[in-house]
């Protein structure tokens, strides 16, 4: 029996007409769909569309993708359910077009009203992804989804870092003897000048003195791997009403690595939590998106714009203002583990 499947999709102002044969009675399940078959591509563009914001923070939109018994485990092990989704999805930043892609695809036919597609997310912080989508009311809906922070080996150009994993990276407390590796983060790319004045070994000494001497009142954590000094995220603190401006820069070469988002992550989860402190604030330049992915990854808010505030290259740049409250939606971001060296 061959069963004509037609699914009805909404997209902007588009609507998208799938025609999809399916051999219901010659195959057994599970099976692969064959790349590019068109179930396949059904299914692929369906989760395409989600990753699409206009989508995202459309409830409309949202409730006809998401089944009514939809329900999702985050990278954070938090099980949400529908409602809470939505929910979330709305409060979501913006994010640049293009920016999240459906990776690796593979659709299984698991049943006959029933495709799994395994799949990677590729942006600022890759993940394994799950989805189980089930047809129903002649459409195709979202029923489960699950996020899995990517294992991955990460490659350097320097022949003795290139066996370097995950598993090699913690945070820990600035340390005096840290000076050298700063010197040797603010060496590696011009634009870390914008970040202090450590462009010499003696900069770099008084730069972590300063840090150290502030006491509580600096939350300087290092991104160290296996124990050395390759990125800095800090908040600086103020007490009276409990706020936080939270910075961050990483060495050029452990950059594109989603280390800074999962550092501050521990940042966050300390000042938050340890510290009881309320409202974290950062600022960024518009022309930086991967400072950008960092704050947005961490579930902060953009609040304003400061227009032309900067004079870079002897352009002026704007820089956007962000901020999350102890209050908000917990991201799914994995945090880096604190070091267990004394």
């Amino acid at each position: 029996m061959i069963q004509l499947i037609k699914s009805n999709w909404s997209n902007r102002s588009s609507v998208i007409f799938c025609d999809v044969l399916v051999d219901m009675a010659s195959h057994d399940f599970p099976r692969v769909l064959p790349q590019g078959s068109a179930l396949s591509n059904t299914i692929i563009s369906l989760e395409q569309e989600l990753l699409e914001t206009s989508q995202r923070h459309s409830r409309r939109q949202l409730e006809r993708y998401l089944h009514p018994q939809f329900s999702e485990v985050g990278a954070s092990g938090r099980v949400y359910d529908r409602e809470s989704i939505i929910a979330q999805l709305a409060q979501e930043p913006e994010r640049d077009s293009g920016s999240r892609e459906v990776g690796s695809p593979v659709a299984i036919q698991v049943a006959d009203q029933a495709v799994l597609l395994r799949w990677r997310l590729l942006s600022g912080s890759a993940s394994e992804r799950s989805s189980l989508w089930i047809h129903e009311q002649d459409r195709w809906q979202l029923f489960f989804h699950q996020g899995t922070p990517a294992a991955r080996q990460l490659s350097f150009a320097e022949p003795n870092k290139a066996a370097l994993v995950d598993d090699d990276f913690s945070v820990r407390r600035l340390r005096q003897s840290d000076a050298e590796a700063v010197f040797e983060a603010f060496s590696s790319n011009a634009d870390m000048d914008r970040q202090g004045d450590a462009d010499t070994p003696e900069k770099a000494a008084s730069y972590v003195r300063a840090l150290m001497e502030a006491g509580e009142r600096q939350q300087a954590l290092a991104v160290a791997y296996r124990d050395r000094l390759v990125g800095l995220v800090c908040g600086t603190v103020d007490p009276a009403n409990q706020n936080v401006w939270v910075w961050y820069w990483m060495n050029q070469d452990y950059r594109g690595r989603s280390l800074a988002t999962r550092a501050v992550a521990t940042l966050v989860n300390h000042l938050f939590g340890e510290l009881g402190l309320y409202r974290l604030e950062l600022g960024l330049r518009a022309n930086n998106p991967g400072s950008k992915r960092v704050a947005e990854c961490n579930g902060f808010l953009r609040e304003g714009v400061e227009r032309g505030k900067f004079l870079v290259a002897g352009e002026r740049v704007d820089v956007y203002a962000y901020a999350r409250l102890r209050t908000d939606q917990v991201p799914d971001v994995v945090p880096l583990p604190w070091s267990t060296q004394p």
